[in-house]
């Protein structure tokens, strides 16, 4: 009985030093990510070079190769592996603004607070002329009716009155205990999600609904649209029309003006009295297929067994053109730097390799992350290749600049053990809420189209959906450098979690 006692007790302090080990290892990361990622945060000042510098990184552009060379030096000089570019569209034309400019000069002077559309070509020189309302597209037939012959030399002003007023209320919205426990208690997801393949096809169609209303009024004399979105006052949402390819329609001068100049001027409309608008558009198109660029790096796993698997983690890095893409999505593209910075700086070695992804076209349909995913999992609309299975995880940060809350499941409640256990030890960074729905409109619906775990992260949506997104306020101002700071030490720690786990994260299909 004494052996027997003695030799299970030597076996029971094994396997508490061996619990203990393992707990202090932990402790001892979870440490050094807080201690490097809130003492020596190299976010904030990243991501003012990004926005303020390199400013605004529209698909195709010039600007985007240029920030995208910025960023790959990033990369380069923090210590990560195998950097490069992966072209992503050889068809995708650039196009970048050189000069503008729109007034009402009658019956009085007023500067309108305008922007163009993404892809509009220049005018013909300053032009110059009256106001004619068009309230929709939507019935060409009776378009076509009711204005032939009539446009020649006008300015249309497109649309119905956004009939936004003052604001009231609080305009920074951030989640509350009782969201997210709401949205924790969800026992189905609410948010259908449409086969990738179908939501691309159908995009196809809706990004160039106006084309048949452009062509008709610029055959019929038009010298420009300007049309208004039903946004906060004072904000220009210039994201519509974008005819994106080598060979496609170029619009006429085609502008996103201030809801309340759109509304001054349709109300003179309507009292019998046409404003004169003065305007100037000066751009540039290009073919430039170098400038389509997917940004990817690495830290390359050490265990031998494992290294062949991956975390993949990605954010789009493309923006619309108005502001400086500071939080859609240069915010994000930073934290992920930031959290492989800190992972690199505190000399972890992971088993798994962490795999980053930095996605160009975002904004037109997911063309990087798509054109990434067919050239290393394999077709659409086949069956995902064997290296699809080696991804344990894909992690997508695309919500504005707004502190991680939690994490939506796309549907995959058996991921939801595993997430649980990494979210418990940084109870005091994150709620850690869980929630079945999904999230839609970004790439990480790419991702789980391969069947690979793919998840978006939970974040305070502050003014991202009312103010900044695809606005002219897209700009640093808008971005809490504590969130940015706090989300990258939560991804590093999410990232080692998971490249440490023993089994790769359960996948919501079995195949």
């Amino acid at each position: 009985m004494k052996l027997k006692s003695l030799i299970c007790t030597f076996i029971f302090a094994m396997l508490f030093l061996n619990s203990y080990a393992q707990i202090s290892t932990s402790e001892n990361i979870k440490v050094q990510i807080r201690t490097e990622g809130f003492q020596n945060s190299q976010a904030m000042p990243m991501l003012s070079e990004l926005s303020d510098i390199y400013g605004q990184r529209l698909t195709g552009s010039r600007e985007y190769l240029a920030a995208a060379k910025w960023i790959r030096e990033k990369m380069q000089s923090i210590g990560l592996d195998k950097v490069k570019f992966e072209n992503y569209c050889k068809e995708c034309r650039g196009w970048s603004i050189k000069s503008f400019n729109v007034e009402m000069v009658g019956p009085n002077y007023m500067n309108i607070s305008a922007y163009p559309l993404a892809m509009s070509k220049s005018s013909q020189g300053i032009v110059e002329g009256e106001v004619i309302h068009i309230s929709s597209f939507r019935d060409m037939k009776s378009v076509r009716s009711k204005f032939a012959g009539k446009l020649k030399g006008k300015i249309i002003l497109l649309g119905q009155d956004p009939k936004q007023r003052a604001l009231t209320g609080d305009i920074s919205k951030t989640y509350s205990d009782q969201d997210l426990e709401t949205m924790e208690n969800q026992i189905v997801s609410k948010n259908k999600q449409t086969p990738l393949p179908k939501l691309l096809k159908s995009w196809e169609t809706s990004d160039v609904r106006d084309k048949e209303f452009l062509q008709f009024v610029e055959k019929e004399g038009a010298l420009a649209v300007l049309k208004t979105s039903a946004t906060l006052l004072g904000n220009l949402h210039p994201d519509g029309t974008y005819y994106y390819k080598n060979g496609d329609y170029k619009p006429l001068p085609y502008f996103t003006i201030m809801p309340e100049h759109f509304g001054r001027m349709l109300r003179m409309l309507n009292q019998n009295v046409s404003p004169n608008i003065r305007l100037n558009l000066e751009t540039e198109f290009y073919k430039e297929p170098e400038n389509n660029v997917n940004i990817i790096g690495e830290i390359t796993g050490n265990d031998p067994q494992l290294k062949s698997e991956s975390i993949l983690i990605g954010a789009h890095f493309d923006s619309w053109h108005s502001g400086t893409g500071a939080t859609d999505n240069g915010a994000n593209a930073i934290v992920l730097v930031e959290a492989l910075r800190i992972l690199k700086q505190i000399g972890f070695k992971p088993k798994r390799t962490i795999r980053m992804g930095l996605w160009g076209g975002e904004e037109q349909a997911f063309i990087g992350s798509v054109s990434y995913a067919k050239k290393h999992f394999g077709d659409l609309n086949k069956k995902p290749n064997k290296a699809s299975t080696k991804v344990s995880a894909y992690l997508n940060l695309d919500n504005g600049a707004g502190a991680i809350r939690g994490l939506y499941l796309q549907q995959n409640d058996l991921a939801r053990p595993v997430f649980k256990q990494i979210f418990d030890p940084i109870v005091n960074l994150s709620n850690g809420a869980l929630t079945i729905e999904n999230t839609l409109s970004t790439d990480h619906e790419t991702f789980d189209h391969y069947n690979i775990p793919s998840f978006q992260f939970i974040q305070d949506q502050l003014t991202y959906y009312n103010v900044t997104h695809h606005t002219q306020l897209d700009v640093l101002e808008y971005v809490p450098e504590k969130d940015i700071m706090k989300n990258a030490v939560i991804l590093a720690w999410t990232i080692y979690a998971l490249s440490e786990m023993e089994e790769k994260v359960p996948r919501k299909n079995k195949k």
